[in-house]
C-alpha cells in the first residue's frame, strides 16, 4: 500500500492510476480524482479538493505518460501533499475518468496511508500499519511498538516475501529489454498487467498493437502463471498461424523492447489476499520476538533435550536417544531460519514465479 508522510510531496511512482484498453494504456479524454480520510471508517470525509468535486490532471503535469497519471494539485502546481495536520491512519483516493467525450464515466479507488512527518516510504506496500494494529498489536503508548517501527517490519519482510515467491504485488511500471528467441512467443516471468508498446528486433518504431496478443487475464482464464506476448497475423487474426511477413522476435541479446506494468495483482489491482495475510502473520511473529532477548545474569543448567529411546543394550550398557521433539523435516532452501510457520511457507509456496521460462524456437523447414 502507497504511504506519504505529512509534508510529503506526491510523486508518479506512489499514488498513481493507470487507464488500459484492452490491455494497452490508453489516454482517457477526462480523469480527476479526490481524495477521503477514512481514519474514522468507512465513507469518511472528503478532504481534497474542497472544491469542485474533483481535481481534474487532464492536460496537467499529473499526466506522466500514455494513460498513465498521478495525484496532482493543479492549483498550487506540485504532487498532492498531505497537510502537517492531517489525520495520521489510512486514506482513500478515488478516481474517476471517461475515455472519450460521449463515454460514461468510469470510477476506481485505492487505499493509502498517512504517517507522521519522519515516518515516510517510498515503497509500494501490501499492507498497512492499521493492518498490524487491527491484529492486536498494540499502539506505542501502550507499550507496543511505534509506527515508524511497525511500517520498517512492513518493508524489510515484505523484500523478503518477493524474494522468497520471485513476484511482486503491486502494479509497476517498467521497461523491459529481452532477448529474442527466433519465434513469435515472449514469456514472462511476471504477471503482465498492460502494455504500453512492443520495440522489434532493436527497432526505433512501436509496434503495431493489431499484431500482438497480450496474455494479461486474472480470472478466466487466468494468464498469471503463464503471461506472454504472441506475434500475430493482422489479416487472418489466427494466433496460431506464423504472421504474415514472417514477423517474429528474432534471435538476440537485448534486442526486444517492452514497456508496460507488471505484477501479481488482482483485477482491482491490489495484492492477493494470502499474499496480504502471509506478510501480516510475519511482521506481527518478527514484532513480537525481540532480536536480542533480556537475559538474566545467570542462567540454570538447561536438562538434557532427549527423545524417545530408541535403542538400549543391556550387556553393554548402550543406550540410543532419538531427536527431542521427533525428526525433523529438511526446510525449504531459502527459509530456514526465518519462520516456522507452516501456513506462511505454504502460501508462499501457492504464488512462487518460475525460475525461467524458455519459448520454443521456430524454425523455418522450407
Amino acid at each position: 500500500m502507497p504511504a506519504l508522510s505529512r509534508g510529503q510531496e506526491n510523486t508518479s511512482s506512489i499514488i498513481n492510476w493507470f487507464i488500459t484498453v484492452n490491455g494497452v494504456l490508453t489516454d482517457a479524454t477526462s480523469v480527476g480524482f479526490r481524495i477521503f480520510d477514512i481514519t474514522g471508517g468507512l465513507p469518511g470525509t472528503q478532504i481534497f479538493p474542497t472544491s469542485p468535486d474533483y481535481e481534474e490532471v487532464v492536460g496537467s503535469s499529473g499526466h506522466f505518460g500514455v494513460g498513465s497519471y498521478f495525484a496532482y494539485d493543479t492549483g498550487n502546481t506540485q504532487g498532492w501533499t498531505p497537510e502537517l495536520t492531517a489525520s495520521v491512519g489510512t486514506h482513500r483516493i478515488e478516481w474517476r475518468w471517461k475515455i472519450s467525450a460521449n463515454a460514461p464515466y468510469q470510477s476506481g479507488f485505492e487505499d493509502f496511508e498517512v504517517l507522521v512527518q519522519s515516518g515516510g516510504s517510498s515503497s509500494d506496500t501490501y499492507i498497512n500499519i492499521a493492518d498490524i494494529r487491527n491484529e492486536g498489536v498494540p499502539e506505542e503508548v501502550d507499550g507496543g511498538p511505534s509506527d515508524e517501527k511497525v511500517l520498517a517490519y512492513i518493508e524489510t519482510w515484505q523484500a523478503f516475501i518477493e524474494r522468497a515467491t520471485r513476484q511482486w504485488f503491486v502494479p509497476r511500471a517498467s521497461i523491459l529489454s529481452v532477448d529474442g528467441n527466433e519465434s513469435n512467443l515472449l514469456q514472462f516471468s511476471v504477471p503482465i498487467i498492460s502494455i504500453d508498446y512492443v520495440k522489434l528486433n532493436n527497432g526505433s518504431d512501436e509496434l503495431d498493437t493489431d499484431l500482438y496478443k497480450v496474455y494479461n487475464g486474472v480470472s478466466h482464464p487466468d494468464d498469471r502463471k503463464n503471461p506472454r506476448i504472441k506475434l500475430v497475423s493482422a489479416s487472418e487474426r489466427d494466433i496460431f498461424c506464423k504472421p504474415f511477413g514472417e514477423l517474429m522476435f528474432r534471435k538476440g541479446e537485448q534486442n526486444q523492447e517492452i514497456k508496460g506494468t507488471f505484477g501479481y495483482v488482482e483485477d482491482d489491482g491490489m495484492p492477493p489476499r494470502l499474499i496480504q495475510r502471509a506478510l501480516t502473520k510475519l511482521v506481527i511473529e518478527k514484532l513480537m520476538n525481540p532480536v536480542y532477548a533480556a537475559t538474566p545474569s545467570s542462567l540454570p543448567t538447561p536438562p538434557p533435550l532427549v527423545g524417545a529411546l530408541l535403542e538400549e543394550w543391556t550387556d553393554g550398557h548402550k543406550k540410543k536417544w532419538g531427536q527431542a521433539g521427533g525428526t525433523l523435516k529438511a526446510r525449504a532452501p531459502g527459509l530456514s531460519g526465518i519462520t516456522s510457520d507452516q501456513e506462511i511457507l505454504d502460501i508462499l509456496r501457492l504464488y512462487k514465479g518460475p525460475i525461467g521460462v524458455g519459448a520454443p524456437v521456430y524454425r523455418n523447414l522450407r
